[in-house]
């Protein structure tokens, strides 16, 4: 049976009978007033006036008794120490040469996590010792230099007057308060429970997300035995299996827990919680520091493991300068703590270069991929699981395989293989949840992948061409449906995506590294789009950066930013990797940002500001430029004069920089036919819009109107850039008149004429 916890007493008899008792506390706090102490002629009067102070502590709030409740027994224990006091030479206090000796009393316990704890509690100190037998060279060190060069008199404070002891005491108080066990550990823990949740719990309710595979481990059975129980940090790639782990722990917990019910054998629990819920709601200066000093006081010695999610949140410094890991690094280093976390293989190398103090106090184990042979019987026993009735080919498992490993290399089997799953029963995959019976092929994965992700099938099966044409001719169709006037520039792109759908890009580097570069106008940032929409069905999926903001000395970190509500490339990318990066105006860019985007177009990798891998393997970078536009002649990038914008490039940039580029895409100028075929598809464009397609009204511009704003919304030096605010003006603006006057107008063709004047 465990030891009820009672109070301790520290006894102090004096010269003619008379006692002092002291109330020990379990844990002090900087700010603590002394401990309830009386003095009388008995045992009895101590102990009567001191249950008085507790009454008045528990009454008044200041203090609770739970912090003076103990389920160890003390002795004590004598040690002769030396100290020298201060003297007077020639007017001057100096520590003297003369050596009082000090006979002092401590009271010693054995910890139940390990160690020993040594108290002085007329002192007020208390620390816990590997071994007993420390504990004299210790406390002399300790007590000598406290005293050093204390007033002669003041010593006589601290020697011994009479016999020293410790008894344990249960109060009418805690015979009050015994009636509910479960209240008093719940109030005990009252921090913990309300920034965490105890996983062994959930397990045993049935609330926590069951584990793929075997959930008893011989492993983890010893680690769950071992006490006190170690701080793990687990190292692997996203998605290896690292939370899995942890619930895997808490079955194996729950199942030594049943089995250790009858023998009333302590088994840890398992408390989940992260830095988020750690800091949530602490507003003002000093709460999250107070919240986590109650949990480490909660959680000492308790032999419980904290799970902590990821360490990385734990180490950012909060507003105030200070971090969490600071405070958990203290009792995680003497054992007091155990804390389990979990970072990359990355982020591990950085806290161990950052924060060696901290990481050298956990046990690293590493959690590796599944083997491939594995890998497939996994897949198989989760699919019965989330979507019973639905079955993979081989080759669709194959496939299925093929295509998470090419296209989502930022994570790890299984777990990326797991989450397709979900996404097929979550509703997402019309006709592939729930089917009873029905047997997915690999035309229907890649379908099925292809509307997950928003890569086109076309890309993503290499036996599904293009209606407009086999390999990059098809692309480059596509494309020159939304680019006018730049057939060779639409033309390279298009090899970059044939090249990607055959699988002969470089899988360690972006899938493209592309710079246009041409005057302004003619078209760069639209192909950018083009690539984005064809690539991911999706203009939004491209993140648009305009490098003339990043300029300055410093502003390269702005890159690096993460966290909720930040829209740093880093945070941007990271959120969704498959994605169209465009970096506007990059010869604008301060040589920091060069140095940080060498990574990112050499490996594909970007390090974050806390020093998480930000992975750019899935992406397409596309940097726009003018530089060398104005040497050229008027008529733009012409044959004759292509080498000279190609020189202007290699002039500005670094060599390592330009050599990771994939390809310098040159963008000529665009002549008046050019102007005439970007009129019609933004008339086009703007025939699609809700107020005209609600009321059924069809848009005809005839060829005098079209000349017209081809011609105002043409300029030489910003290209077609005018153009859509010329259409605005010309032709929306009047037909949202006319519809404003007439708004039963419905079903008919407006015609536009030369002059601006439409007619129904």
């Amino acid at each position: 049976m465990a030891q009820k916890k009672s109070l301790r007493v520290y006894f102090v008899i004096h010269a003619g009978g008379r006692r002092t008792g002291i109330l020990m506390r379990t844990w002090d706090w900087c700010f603590d007033l002394p401990p309830p102490a009386a003095i009388g002629d008995s045992e009895d009067d101590v102990l009567a006036q001191l249950e008085v102070l507790l009454l008045e502590l528990e009454a008044s709030g200041k203090d609770k008794i739970d912090r003076y409740l103990w389920d160890e027994d003390f002795q004590t224990r004598e040690v002769n120490v030396s100290v020298h006091p201060q003297t007077a030479v020639k007017k001057r206090l100096v520590i003297g040469a003369r050596d009082i000796p000090l006979r002092l009393t401590y009271a010693w316990s054995q910890v139940k996590a390990g160690g020993y704890r040594v108290m002085l509690p007329r002192f007020g100190w208390w620390f816990v010792l590997e071994e007993l037998a420390l504990a004299p060279e210790v406390l002399r060190r300790v007590v000598s230099g406290a005293l050093l060069g204390e007033n002669a008199r003041s010593l006589f404070d601290f020697r011994r007057d009479g016999e020293e002891y410790v008894r344990a005491w249960s109060p009418r108080l805690l015979h009050a308060r015994a009636g509910n066990d479960a209240v008093a550990e719940e109030d005990a823990l009252a921090t913990v429970r309300s920034i965490a949740d105890d996983l062994v719990e959930r397990a045993a309710r049935g609330r926590l997300a069951p584990v793929v595979g075997a959930e008893q481990d011989p492993d983890l059975e010893a680690l769950a035995r071992r006490s006190p129980p170690p701080s793990l940090l687990l190292v692997g790639p996203p998605g290896v299996g690292k939370s899995t782990w942890v619930r895997r722990l808490a079955r194996t917990l729950l199942h030594l827990k049943r089995a250790a019910k009858a023998t009333e054998q302590h088994v840890p629990r398992l408390w989940s919680t992260s830095a988020t819920r750690l800091i949530a709601g602490m507003v003002y200066l000093g709460m999250w520091q107070e919240r986590c000093l109650a949990v480490v006081r909660e959680l000492t010695h308790e032999d419980d493991f904290l799970y902590v999610d990821r360490l990385v949140p734990l180490l950012q410094p909060q507003p105030d300068g200070g971090s969490l890991g600071e405070l958990l690094l203290p009792p995680l280093r003497t054992g007091e703590l155990s804390v389990i976390a979990e970072c990359t293989e990355p982020e591990y190398e950085r806290c161990r270069r950052r924060f060696p103090s901290l990481v050298e106090g956990f046990q690293v184990l590493r959690v590796a991929e599944p083997p491939r042979a594995t890998l497939a019987p996994l897949v198989h026993l989760y699919l019965a699981r989330r979507a019973p009735g639905v079955t993979l080919h081989p080759a669709a498992l194959r496939r299925l395989l093929h295509h998470l490993e090419t296209f989502q290399r930022d994570a790890a089997f299984p777990g990326k293989a797991f989450r397709f799953v979900d996404w097929m029963q979550s509703g997402a995959a019309p006709g592939a949840q729930g089917a009873g019976g029905r047997t997915l092929y690999p035309k229907d994965v890649s379908l099925l992948y292809a509307r997950s992700t928003g890569l086109p099938a076309e890309l993503l099966a290499g036996d599904q061409p293009l209606p407009e044409g086999p390999g990059a001719q098809g692309f480059s169709a596509v494309l020159r449906r939304s680019v006018v006037g730049q057939d060779e520039a639409c033309a390279v792109a298009a090899r970059v995506l044939a090249r990607f759908k055959a699988g002969m890009n470089d899988p360690e580097r972006p899938l493209g590294t592309l710079l246009f570069v041409g005057p302004t106008g003619v078209g760069k940032t639209e192909l950018a789009r083009a690539l984005a929409r064809f690539m991911f069905s999706d203009e939004a999926r491209m993140v648009r950066l305009d490098m003339s903001e990043y300029m300055f000395p410093g502003s390269a970190q702005r890159l690096l930013d993460t966290g909720a509500g930040v829209q740093s490339l880093a945070q941007r990318v990271r959120e969704q990797p498959l994605s169209l990066v465009l970096l506007d105006e990059i010869e604008k860019a301060h040589p920091e940002v060069f140095d940080l985007l060498l990574g990112v177009l050499g490996e594909g990798r970007l390090t974050d500001a806390f020093g998480g891998t930000v992975d750019f393997r899935m992406s397409v970078v596309v940097m726009t430029s003018n530089l060398g536009v104005t040497e050229l002649s008027p008529v733009g990038f012409s044959e004759a004069r292509g080498d000279d914008g190609l020189r202007a490039v290699r002039a500005h940039f670094r060599p390592e920089f330009f050599n990771r580029i994939d390809h310098v895409i040159a963008f000529r100028r665009l002549t008046p036919e050019d102007v005439l075929k970007i009129v019609d598809l933004e008339l086009e464009k703007a025939a699609g819009r809700t107020g005209l397609v609600r009321r059924s009204l069809r848009l005809d511009v005839d060829t005098g109107a079209r000349a017209r704003l081809a011609h105002e919304g043409f300029h030489p030096t910003r290209g077609a850039r005018p153009l859509r605010r010329v259409i605005e003006e010309r032709v929306m603006s009047p037909l949202a008149a006319l519809l404003a006057r007439d708004p039963a107008l419905r079903e008919t063709t407006l015609r536009v004429g030369e002059g601006g004047d439409i007619v129904v």
